[in-house]
């Protein structure tokens, strides 16, 4: 019983990191790391004070 639920254990993760890969991915193909690292660059701007 306990290989049983090793098995569906690994599957669930192995199901779980495809669905984040997955999402990175479409993410990217739409230009959202741009985006992203845009405001990234400006919320550290702020908080250093050059940004207005």
């Amino acid at each position: 019983m306990t290989q049983r639920r090793e098995i569906a254990r690994r599957a669930l993760q192995c199901a779980a990191v495809c669905a984040a890969l997955a999402c990175i991915a479409f993410g990217v193909s739409r230009g959202e790391s741009a985006v992203v690292l845009k405001k990234a660059v400006r919320i550290c701007l702020e908080c250093i004070g050059v940004a207005g």
